[in-house]
C-alpha cells in the first residue's frame, strides 16, 4: 500500500512541475546576463541581427533602460520569462554621424526578463546599454488577477501597498462582511490613470470609478463610503490599456484601505418582495432596517384582523427613499417619498390610512441614481405600525447573540487536529443552542452545541476543516421559546503551522499534501480522487508516513526527519 500512494502522487507532482517551468526564450544562440547597475558596449554586425540580454529583478520596482547609439535603425524588445512581450520600442537615436542618448523607465514585477536589441539595416550597429533598478516594497501577492486568485484584504487595518506594472494589468482583493454595514474605501494612487471596481460574490458590479491624474510627486487620493449587505466582495485595481508603446504610462504604486462599520438591523434577508416579506406586527417594537448599495427593497407584511385605521411611522437616515403600501392583490394604496434624511439629522415621516381587514405589504424602496451615485440613497431606518382597537398580535421574540469578542473564539488548528469553536458560557443563557454555519447564507452547518450554565465553557468541534488562510464562521443562537438569531460572523486566523511534535504523533499510514493530511486508505480510494488531485494542485510538498513510522519525501523517495519537513 505504501508503494501504491507514492507512484500516482509522484507522477502528478511531476506533471505539475512540468507545467509551471518557464518556457525558454528562443532567440539568438547566446544570451548575456546584464547585471543591474551595469553598462555594456557592443555592436551588431551583419552576420548576427540581434543581441539578447537576461535581466533578473529580485523584487517589483522601476527598471530604467539607457541606450546610446548613432544608428536609429534599432528595435528594443522586452519579454518576460514566459515569452510574453512587455515592451516593443523604436527609439529616436543617432543619425549615423553623432550619438544620441535614449532612456525609458518601466515598472515591472519581480522575475526574469529578456531584453533584445534588434537591427533592421545591413550596417553594423554600435551601442552601449545600461540598466538601473529601484526596488519597491509592496504587500500585494501575485498572482492576484481575478476572483479565483484574489488576495484577502483585512478590514480596519493598515493600508495595503499594491503595484500595477507594465506586465500586470489587474490586482484583485477579497473581503467578507459578516453582517451588513458601511465600508470606507480609500485609495492613494501614484498611477496616471487606473480603475477601481467593486463586485459582489455573483460578479455583479457595485461601482466602477476612474482614479486619474496620479503621479509619484503628487499622488491622487480617492475615497468613498458604501453601504453593503453581508457577503463577500472583490475590489479590483485595473490598469487603463495604452498599448505596448506606452505600456508604462498607467503603472505605479498605490495604497488601498477598507474600514468597516457594522450596522445592526432587524432585517431578515431576503425580504425583497411579497413572497419573502418580513412580518411587521401591530403595536410592536420598531424594526431597524437597512437599505444597502446592493439591496434595493425591503418588504414587510402587515396582518389586519379588523377594519380600522393604522399609522405607519418611519425615521430615515437615507437621503431619499420611497415608502409604499399595497394590498394583497398588488393594488397600491399610497406611495410617499421621504427626503433629506441623514445620519446627523434623520427624517421623521408618518402616515395614517383606514383599511379593511386583510393582508398588506409595506415596502421601503431605494431611489436609483446609477452606478456613479449609487450610495447616496442608502442607510439605516426604523419602521413601526400602530393601530387602535385591534387584537394583540403575539410574536415569538428573536434570540440575541452576544457580540463581545470574548464570547466566541475559534481555534484554526493544523490539519490532523480538530478545529474548535469555544463559547464562554457566562455570556449566554442556559439551554442556548449555538449553531455554526459555513457561510453567511447557506443552511450548511459545521457544528452545533448547547450551553450548560453549570460549566464554564462549551466547545464545539467543527465537522469540516476550516480554511488554511483564515476567514469567518457564522454563528447563531436559538434560546428557549425564541426564534433563531441573525448570523454573526466570527473571524478566525490563519491555520497554525505544523510543529515537529505534530508530525511525530501523526499515525503511520498518513500522507501529507501541503498542509492537508489523509490516511493512505482514503487517498488511494478512487472515490476520493478528485479531492486528492485538487489537494496536490493547490498544496505543497508531499510526504508519506510509512507503516514503519518513517516520513518519506514523495518526490525523491528518501526518508526525511520531521524537523526538515
Amino acid at each position: 500500500m505504501h508503494k501504491k500512494i507514492i507512484t500516482p502522487l509522484f507522477l502528478l507532482a511531476f506533471l505539475i512541475v512540468q507545467i509551471i517551468v518557464p518556457t525558454n526564450i528562443a532567440h539568438a544562440a547566446i544570451t548575456q546576463t546584464l547585471t543591474l547597475g551595469s553598462t555594456v558596449t557592443s555592436d551588431i554586425v551583419s552576420s548576427n541581427d540581434q543581441d539578447i540580454y537576461k535581466i533578473v529583478l529580485p523584487t517589483a520596482g522601476k527598471l530604467n533602460i539607457k541606450m546610446i547609439s548613432s544608428n536609429n535603425k534599432i528595435n528594443l524588445n522586452l519579454k518576460d520569462d514566459n515569452g510574453n512581450q512587455v515592451l516593443s520600442y523604436y527609439p529616436s537615436l543617432g543619425n549615423g554621424n553623432s550619438s544620441t542618448t535614449w532612456s525609458l523607465p518601466i515598472d515591472l514585477n519581480a522575475g526574469t526578463y529578456y531584453f533584445t536589441v534588434i537591427k533592421y539595416v545591413s550596417d553594423t550597429v554600435n551601442y552601449s546599454l545600461g540598466v538601473n533598478f529601484t526596488q519597491l516594497y509592496t504587500n500585494d501577492v501575485e498572482p492576484n488577477n481575478g476572483p479565483l486568485t484574489a488576495q484577502p484584504l483585512t478590514l480596519n487595518s493598515d493600508p495595503l501597498i499594491g503595484f500595477i506594472s507594465a506586465n500586470d494589468d489587474q490586482d484583485t482583493y477579497k473581503f467578507t462582511l459578516p453582517i451588513s454595514g458601511r465600508i470606507d474605501v480609500k485609495m492613494i494612487s501614484s498611477i496616471y490613470g487606473v480603475n477601481l471596481n467593486l463586485n459582489d460574490n455573483d460578479g455583479k458590479q457595485i461601482f466602477s470609478n476612474y482614479v486619474g491624474s496620479g503621479s509619484e510627486q503628487s499622488p491622487k487620493t480617492w475615497t468613498q463610503l458604501i453601504d453593503l449587505d453581508a457577503g463577500t466582495y472583490y475590489l479590483s485595481v485595473l490598469k487603463q490599456g495604452t498599448g505596448l508603446l506606452n505600456n508604462n504610462s498607467n503603472t505605479g504604486k498605490y495604497t488601498l484601505r477598507v474600514n468597516y462599520t457594522p450596522v445592526y438591523s432587524d432585517d431578515v434577508e431576503p425580504n425583497n418582495g411579497t413572497l419573502t416579506a418580513q412580518p411587521l406586527n401591530l403595536n410592536s417594537n420598531v424594526i431597524t432596517g437597512f437599505i444597502a448599495c446592493n439591496d434595493d427593497q425591503n418588504t414587510y407584511k402587515i396582518l389586519l384582523p379588523l377594519d380600522g385605521k393604522i399609522t405607519l411611522k418611519m425615521i430615515s437616515s437615507i437621503y431619499e427613499v420611497n415608502a409604499n403600501l399595497a394590498d394583497n392583490d398588488g393594488n397600491q394604496i399610497f406611495s410617499s417619498r421621504i427626503r433629506y434624511g441623514s445620519d446627523a439629522t434623520p427624517k421623521t415621516w408618518s402616515q395614517s390610512v383606514s383599511l379593511k381587514a386583510g393582508t398588506y405589504f409595506f415596502s421601503v424602496l431605494k431611489q436609483p441614481l446609477g452606478l456613479l451615485n449609487n450610495n447616496l440613497n442608502t442607510g439605516k431606518y426604523t419602521v413601526a405600525v400602530t393601530a387602535e382597537g385591534q387584537p394583540t398580535q403575539s410574536s415569538i421574540p428573536v434570540s440575541t447573540i452576544p457580540v463581545s469578542t470574548d464570547a466566541i473564539t475559534v481555534s484554526n488548528n493544523p490539519v490532523g487536529a480538530l478545529d474548535v469553536v469555544t463559547l464562554n458560557n457566562y455570556m449566554f443563557t442556559d439551554g442556548d443552542k449555538v449553531t455554526i454555519y459555513s457561510d453567511a447564507f447557506s443552511q450548511k452547518t459545521i457544528g452545533v452545541g448547547t450551553v450548560n450554565s453549570t460549566q464554564y465553557r462549551t466547545t464545539i468541534t467543527t465537522t469540516d476543516q476550516l480554511a488554511q488562510a483564515g476567514g469567518y464562521v457564522y454563528v447563531t443562537v436559538t434560546s428557549l421559546y425564541k426564534t433563531e438569531s441573525a448570523r454573526l460572523g466570527i473571524h478566525y486566523n490563519k491555520e497554525a503551522a505544523y510543529t515537529s511534535a505534530d508530525l511525530n504523533v501523526m499515525p503511520a499510514g498518513t500522507v501529507l499534501i501541503g498542509t492537508k493530511s489523509y490516511t493512505l486508505e482514503y487517498a488511494n480510494n478512487s472515490a476520493n480522487s478528485s479531492e486528492i488531485n485538487n489537494a496536490i494542485v493547490t498544496g505543497g510538498d508531499i510526504y508519506v508516513k510509512d507503516y514503519s513510522g518513517n516520513w518519506v519525501d514523495n518526490l525523491t523517495g528518501k526518508t526525511v526527519t520531521s524537523s526538515n519537513m
